[in-house]
This record gives structure tokens, C-alpha cells and sequence, in this order.
């Protein structure tokens, strides 16, 4: 049941819910409410207590976990929950929007396997070009969406942030460059994440517990074409006499290893 999946999102972050709780979120009477509070208690199973039927239920089992409180937070935003609103603020700062209509049309474009005529602005062509792309993917990056297509233009993939494309038109042409083809797409690479070694023993303890609590190090894998977003979002140091602290906190201590992705491609 999704509602029970939500619950457990909240009581996995706040530690306790009970049967005004659950009205709170999904603006249900108090019958229903016990039903599904009863449902959770047998989803949760050693995880949760309740000392009495009527008694909240309370989580014993709180150890680290690898989950993130972003999914509470989509939760409780979803639900509009007025009671959590000043208790939890969402500081992201999203400065590139996009159009619906942009969005549709790429992701129809993707799905459907066809090509689309778009009008993009970049740095070296602010007012825009018009271009035909052969979408396969969107991405989500830390700070705007993007989506990974074929250019007829580069004659290879690139991406494209979707707040410059001005203009979008779907066209019949099918693709012949789909996801299978794009390599640096399917390539995934490991980055070792470790503290920056310039940086004191307590303070490389510190940073180790902050992001890699028991482990030396923290192993991320990422697509390769996506790697350069998240070395610029995590703000990682590739080389550690040119990146230092304070600036840089965390290192890639594979990245000489790496192939060099990290090299800018070509402006889309």
C-alpha cells in the first residue's frame, strides 16, 4: 500500500507516530487511521513498539541507515504537512526552471525513439541555433535537469540543459542513436572518496565520519558522462596539490586512474 510506505518514511525520521499523526499527513478519519497504524506496527515488525494498542508507535531500531531524509521530506511535502513546516525547511535553490512543455516534449521524444528540432542557447550562441537531437534520457542534476541525446549537429552525444532550449518540436525521424550506443552513458566508473589527506587526523576523522561513518573511504559509482556533476556538486579535489583545504575537504584518490573525464566536453 503506498500510504503504508509513506508512514513508514515518517516514522523512520521522526521516530513515532500515532493515530493524530496519520490524520495529519493523509486527512483520514480516526478508524481508518487505527487500521493503518496497526497495518504499520506488523510492517515494521522487532523495528517498532507499541506499548498498548492505543500507545503510539515508537521505533527501537534507529541505527544508521544509507536511506535519506530527502524521501521524508518528499513525503511531507506531498502531503502538505503544516505540522512539519516549521520544523523542516527545504533550502535548495533550484535558479533553472523548465517548461513543461520542454519537459513533455523531450521525454515523448525519448520514449517514442524519434527526434526533435530545438532551438538551444549556449555560451559561444546566446540568441540560439537550431539543432536536430535524438533524446534517450533526462537527468536530474544537483542544480538544473538535463536530458543526454544524440547531436546531428556534433555528430555525437552530448547533453543539453533544458532552461536553454527555447523552443522544442517533435519530429517523425526515427533514431538510430538510442541509449544502447551512447558509451560514455552505459560506462559506469567507481570513484573512491576519501578525506583530503592535507588536512589534520582529527579533522580527516571528522570528515570520515561525516560522509563514510566506519569505512576508510566511500565508493560511488556514476555514469561516465554524468561523473563531472558529481565531482562539481560534492565539490571533490581530483589532484591534491592543486585542490586544497579549505576549499577542498574531499578527494578522489583514484582519479588518476580514471580516464579523463573530467575534461569539459565539447559546448553542446
Amino acid at each position: 500500500m503506498p500510504h503504508l510506505t509513506d508512514l513508514e518514511t515518517v516514522v523512520t525520521w521522526e521516530g513515532a507516530i500515532d493515530n493524530e499523526r496519520i490524520r495529519q499527513l493523509l486527512g483520514v478519519k480516526a478508524v481508518w487511521a487505527s487500521r493503518l497504524l496497526g497495518e504499520l506496527t506488523k510492517k515494521v515488525g522487532r523495528r517498532g513498539h507499541r506499548a498498548t494498542a492505543h500507545a503510539p508507535l515508537e521505533l527501537t531500531d534507529l541505527r544508521s541507515t544509507r536511506r535519506s531524509p530527502d524521501e521524508y521530506l518528499r513525503v511531507v511535502s506531498a502531503q502538505l504537512d503544516q505540522s512539519a513546516n516549521h520544523l523542516v525547511e527545504d533550502a535548495r535553490l533550484d535558479l533553472s526552471p523548465v517548461s513543461p512543455g520542454i519537459f513533455a516534449t523531450v521525454f515523448r521524444a525519448a520514449k517514442a525513439g524519434v527526434g526533435i528540432k530545438i532551438v538551444y542557447r549556449s555560451m559561444t550562441s546566446p540568441k540560439g541555433t537550431e539543432r536536430v537531437v535524438f533524446p534517450h534520457a533526462l537527468v536530474r542534476a544537483p542544480r538544473r535537469w538535463h536530458m543526454r541525446a544524440w547531436c546531428d549537429q556534433r555528430q555525437d552525444y552530448r547533453d543539453f540543459t533544458l532552461g536553454r532550449i527555447a523552443a522544442a518540436e517533435r519530429l517523425d525521424t526515427p533514431s538510430v542513436h538510442g541509449q544502447a550506443n551512447d558509451t560514455k552513458w552505459n560506462r559506469m566508473l567507481e570513484l573512491v572518496v576519501v578525506a583530503h589527506p592535507a588536512l589534520t587526523i582529527e579533522q580527516q576523522d571528522m570528515i570520515g565520519h561525516e560522509y563514510f561513518p566506519g569505512a576508510k573511504a566511500l565508493r560511488v559509482r556514476v555514469r561516465e558522462c554524468l561523473a563531472a556533476y558529481a565531482v562539481q556538486d560534492l565539490r571533490l579535489a581530483l589532484d591534491p596539490a592543486k585542490h586544497t583545504p579549505p576549499d577542498y575537504q574531499l578527494l578522489v584518490n583514484n582519479a588518476a586512474k580514471l580516464p579523463p573525464l573530467f575534461a569539459t566536453e565539447a559546448p553542446a
